[in-house]
């Protein structure tokens, strides 16, 4: 039961990660935007509310600051897609695999950072309780 709750709000969190990251990538503003900027405080005034042991609440902290860079790495990903995208479409002779290529590394480059999105997951999940984590991700 707890596999699936958890499939669950991996699944949640991957799509509203995936959904941010598409709006910040389709805006129209010149200036660039990081995950980064406040959601690092927020995640950590929210651990200290919700974890009372220092030691594990440290842990889980800095599982999170690894999942905002991920999110943040993504946000990259999809800039450096759309550029390579750019520079192909301006290149005459440029050919489906040279497109394919692009996308075989974005989609290379994206599973590794799934993968550890997964496990860092994975390892917060297994240093909170379960009310701890309906807490943190509610």
């Amino acid at each position: 039961m707890k596999s699936i709750k958890l499939n669950k709000v991996t699944t949640i969190l991957l799509v509203i990660c995936t959904s941010i990251l598409l709006l910040v990538s389709c805006s129209s503003s010149s200036s660039k935007f990081t995950i980064t900027q406040h959601s690092n405080e927020q995640w950590a005034d929210l651990v200290d509310k919700t974890i009372p042991d220092q030691q594990r609440a440290t842990k889980v902290k800095q599982l999170g600051f690894q999942l905002i860079e991920l999110a943040d790495s993504a946000t990259q990903n999809i800039e450096e897609l759309s550029a390579k995208s750019v520079a192909l479409n301006e290149n005459y002779y440029a050919t489906k695999a040279d497109l394919q290529n692009v996308f075989d590394e974005f989609l290379k480059t994206r599973k590794l950072a799934f993968t550890k999105y997964r496990d860092i997951i994975f390892a917060m999940r297994s240093e909170v309780s379960d009310e701890e984590w309906n807490k943190l991700t509610n």
